[in-house]
């Protein structure tokens, strides 16, 4: 009896998967790398200026920040650490503030037209995986799994592919 209970767990457990914890991936927030001007931005700059609380940067430039669409992880995680809600729990704030002629950040729809809006757009910020980063943008702000630092982290990135 009990080699047949030891021979059911061996085999139940060879059926399961096996559950490896994936890592979360470091958030860059990136402006334009040729740029000529500077979009100074620390670690309390970010939730002003994506809830359009600060429009202006300290050269008088209006700020485009951009998101990721609602659905996206990045902008999931994001949206909590630095925002402290989720995008749904948003819409009510956004829709009040269009009233007031205020939009809210505008969207893109991956992390590659994230890359190009802010490459290309003045004064524009966003956010990608840094291991996305490139010779268009570079990185101001890093959100790792449990904290916002101004400093890179050190990134594991896969180059296989």
């Amino acid at each position: 009896m009990r080699f047949n209970v030891l021979k059911y767990w061996i085999v139940l457990a060879g059926c399961l998967p096996s559950f490896v914890m994936a890592e979360e991936p470091v958030i860059a927030v990136i402006v334009s790398a040729q740029a000529a001007y500077s979009v100074p931005v620390t670690v309390n700059d970010l939730a002003p200026i994506y809830w359009r609380k600060k429009l202006y940067g300290n050269q008088g430039r209006p700020l485009h920040p951009a998101n990721l669409s609602t659905e996206h992880p990045l902008r999931q995680r994001f949206s909590q650490q630095v925002l402290h809600s989720s995008p749904k729990a948003q819409l009510g704030y956004w829709n009040g503030l269009y009233f007031q002629g205020i939009q809210p950040p505008y969207t893109v729809e991956s992390q590659e037209a994230m890359i190009r809006y802010v490459a290309y757009t003045e004064s524009a910020i966003g956010y990608i995986e840094a291991c996305k980063l490139d010779e268009r943008v570079r990185a101001l702000v890093w959100l790792t799994a449990n904290k916002i630092q101004s400093e890179p982290p050190v990134l594991h990135c896969d180059t296989g592919n």
